[in-house]
């Protein structure tokens, strides 16, 4: 059955990408190289876990913007696994099938083993290609990924040979973190992440008084999640740009019955509805926090929402 593509009215796009789209990305130029045949008229292609408009615009060699007109979309609007997207006239159609990760067991065919990694809750494609030793760009390539696609829990990556040292103390701490998610009295983070905190609340409060702007995660404007976005990068952690996106991300904390903490992330709706999430904030502690405020305020620090106007609370792993 064909599920009905939703688009959110929330605030940015669900990019894994934390520097802002350029001209160049936004219009994704049509993809050169490999052999394709070029479709006459419209085709249909569903979306694959790990897409995003700008891939799949990418791999078929069509404008983003025809993409976009094609489906009656706009850049806010989200995809699902699954989905049906409308692929424009025009198309260049791979001959072959999607490069699939080679894995091996032996040292005798010359070919570097790969691995397999499943994404945990709170991972960005920055951070699982740091914590195993490979660069961003050939995570994003053994995939058949782009810097923008967005990874969700439960989904698996192929992690292509390391050409890094593995940083050994990160990978051994954070499975611990991630496989006790329902612990949510006592402190948010370890003495190991405390630093992480600092440096993420020192940050945006260094942003109080800059104007909201849409779409925009710095240096000089934000929208609420924007300012996340760039938060997150001090700590070398790229996370989705767009509120409903980072709602899936980290621990859910229940808020009613345990405290909120520094660090978390704080969510509510402007239709009093917690599966249309609109904004969101920072915490600094159980009684305040920083934001965007929206069109025509600055970031600011305020008192949390009360507790029936909070939609979520989640608590992202730091480094």
């Amino acid at each position: 059955m064909i599920r009905t593509i939703r688009v959110v009215l929330a605030t940015g796009i669900a990019l894994a990408l934390a520097v802002p789209m350029s001209a160049a990305v936004a219009e994704a130029a049509p993809a050169t190289g490999g052999s394709s045949d070029v479709t006459t008229d419209a085709t249909t292609t569903t979306v694959r876990a790990g897409d995003s408009l700008v891939g799949i615009a990418h791999r078929f060699g069509v404008r983003l913007s025809a993409l976009l007109r094609a489906n009656s979309m706009t850049l806010t609007s989200v995809i699902h696994p699954g989905d049906t997207i409308v692929i424009p006239a025009g198309a260049s159609i791979p001959r072959t099938a999607p490069r699939a990760a080679s894995t091996t067991t032996g040292g005798s065919t010359g070919t570097a083993a790969t691995s397999a990694y499943v994404v945990r809750p709170g991972d960005a494609l920055a951070g699982i290609a740091w914590r195993n030793g490979v660069t961003l760009g050939a995570l994003v390539e053994a995939n058949d990924l782009t810097v923008a696609s967005v990874i969700f829990p439960g989904q698996t990556l192929t992690v292509p040979p390391a050409t890094r040292t593995i940083p050994v103390s990160r990978t051994t701490s954070t499975p611990a973190s991630v496989a006790t998610p329902a612990r949510t009295t006592g402190p948010s983070v370890g003495s190991a992440a405390s630093g992480s905190v600092d440096t993420l609340l020192a940050y945006l409060r260094e942003q109080i008084g800059k104007p909201y702007e849409f779409f925009s995660a710095g240096p000089a404007t934000f929208d609420c999640s924007g300012l996340v976005v760039a938060g997150f990068r001090r700590l070398g952690m790229s996370v989705p740009h767009q509120s409903r996106a980072l709602a899936r991300l980290g621990t859910e904390i229940n808020w009613r019955t345990a405290p909120i903490v520094a660090g978390d992330l704080v969510f509510t709706s402007a239709v009093d509805d917690p599966a249309q999430i609109t904004h969101v904030g920072v915490a600094l502690d159980s009684r305040t926090w920083i934001h965007a405020v929206g069109r025509g305020r600055t970031v600011s620090v305020g008192s949390l929402p009360s507790t029936d106007r909070i939609m979520a609370v989640r608590r992202l792993p730091l480094p």
